[in-house]
């Protein structure tokens, strides 16, 4: 009987760019910009700069471009340290069933081994739907028990989309597949300790899943043989970091329906446990044209999830910190009448308004938000004004999901403006390559991103 990995292996070869949907490889196109402009804004963040140096002044040989630099790196190393860059905005597209970031580990390392290979870009766009099937559908299955138990999906489970994705750039069989996908379920990683202290460093997670996808891949095409229970085995992964799996719908709709189409793009770049709450108090600010200096109080009511991620009553200390404090994000989005990335400054932190409301802003859970999630990752807001007006609002679902899904000018106007204080012209360059992605090779792409960056 056929392990886990072993199925996925068999449909990952047996897949040709020919059998995706156009809407399959138009929503790919748009989160493959979605993830290049917010790499090109994480570049400027400071532990994105601690790791392109640290991969800038290492020998070897050159293979992948290093963005940030004018180097180019062992693939590795490329897929490392662009996975940090591309995560540490914190605002990379994600699955809610799953509650995983897929992208971040999968694109950076298709990127790495596909042109270090002198690959297309048809090859990377199936690499990268296979990629975001695996993570998806075993997250899916995981959580969200594997989330309960103090995991990041995103590092533990991004790795066998890294491994799956650069499999098929490199043209893996089925046998060779299956061991990279082993391999890499050895490997994968990510304590979510990093909410209560040392959130710089949360994008090493994904860095290191797009790393060990490399890794993996390039082991397998050498000879070395990975577990083939490595998921379901007594001493597998699921064993291992969840209490419970349901994997009964596992393979459901292979080749039919593929889970990238349930990918979410983030309009704030603050948790995506925050967004329904920013969603729902700028609307009633707007609608009932509020001004910060109106609102009392605002109490959350949301899933069990986003408080235990988000809820701390205690105020944050830091930019990273403040990016998953619920009370402190939305009154920083009132304050400021965003969560844009360019918000979350120390001075911002320290700001004495934002922090006043923010104590003022109370979060709890509700049966009704318990027995939704994740069909529905939402939340009720009753707002109270210093006058004495009172507000309800309830917000199902954030903006950017596939039920309220962003229009592709959504996903451009979001691209341009991450790259606002580039080159424009090198920028138009970079965005017509990923438009017509199938038309160039990866090489085109990686040269237009370091133009756009350079």
């Amino acid at each position: 009987m056929q392990s886990i990995i072993q199925k996925f292996a068999d449909y990952f070869c047996s897949m040709q760019y020919e059998d995706l949907p156009p809407e399959v490889i138009h929503k790919t196109k748009m989160l493959t910009i979605d993830l290049m402009g917010v790499t090109l804004a994480g570049l400027k963040m400071d532990f994105p700069q601690m790791m392109i140096g640290y991969m800038a002044s290492l020998e070897g040989v050159e293979q992948a471009t290093l963005f940030g630099s004018n180097k180019k790196v062992p693939a590795i190393h490329a897929a490392l340290a662009n996975g940090v860059s591309s995560h540490a905005l914190d605002m990379d597209d994600g699955y809610r069933y799953g509650g995983v970031h897929a992208g971040v580990a999968v694109i950076p390392a298709a990127l790495a081994i596909g042109e270090s290979k002198n690959l297309d870009g048809k090859k990377f766009l199936l690499a990268m739907t296979m990629g975001y099937e695996i993570v998806n559908r075993i997250s899916k299955a995981m959580n969200p028990s594997h989330l309960g138990r103090g995991f990041h999906t995103t590092g533990t489970i991004g790795v066998l989309g890294a491994a799956a994705a650069c499999g098929v750039m490199a043209g893996l069989n089925k046998e060779q597949m299956a061991n990279a996908l082993g391999i890499a379920a050895l490997q994968g990683a990510g304590l979510l300790e990093i909410l209560n202290d040392g959130a710089m460093v949360k994008p090493i997670h994904p860095g290191k899943a797009a790393m060990a996808g490399v890794m993996s891949v390039e082991l397998a095409l050498r000879g070395a043989k990975g577990p083939m229970k490595a998921l379901e085995g007594e001493k597998g992964l699921f064993k291992a970091m969840a209490d419970s799996v349901s994997t009964e719908q596992l393979f459901d709709g292979l080749g039919t329906d593929f889970y990238i189409m349930g990918q979410y793009i983030k309009f704030h770049a603050a948790c995506r446990h925050i967004h329904p709450t920013i969603d729902g108090l700028l609307s009633v600010m707007r609608d009932k044209q509020l001004k910060f200096q109106d609102l009392d109080t605002v109490n959350i009511t949301t899933y069990p999830v986003a408080v235990s991620f988000c809820g701390s009553t205690e105020l944050p200390d830091s930019p990273e910190g403040a990016k998953f404090s619920l009370a402190f994000s939305s009154a920083m989005a009132a304050y400021c009448g965003d969560a844009g990335e360019h918000r979350y400054t120390p001075e911002t932190v320290d700001n004495q308004e934002i922090r006043a409301l923010a104590s003022r802003i109370t979060s709890g859970t509700s049966e009704r938000w318990e027995k939704a999630y994740p069909r529905e990752r939402g939340a009720a807001l009753n707002i109270r004004t210093k006058n004495g007006a009172a507000f309800e609002i309830d917000v199902p679902l954030p903006n950017g999901e596939p039920e309220n899904p962003a229009s592709d000018d959504d996903f451009i106007g979001k691209f341009q403006q991450n790259a606002a204080d580039l080159n424009p012209a090198a920028v138009q360059e970079l965005l017509g390559v990923m438009r017509n992605l199938e038309q160039h090779s990866l090489a085109e792409l990686t040269q237009a991103m370091s133009k756009a960056i350079l």
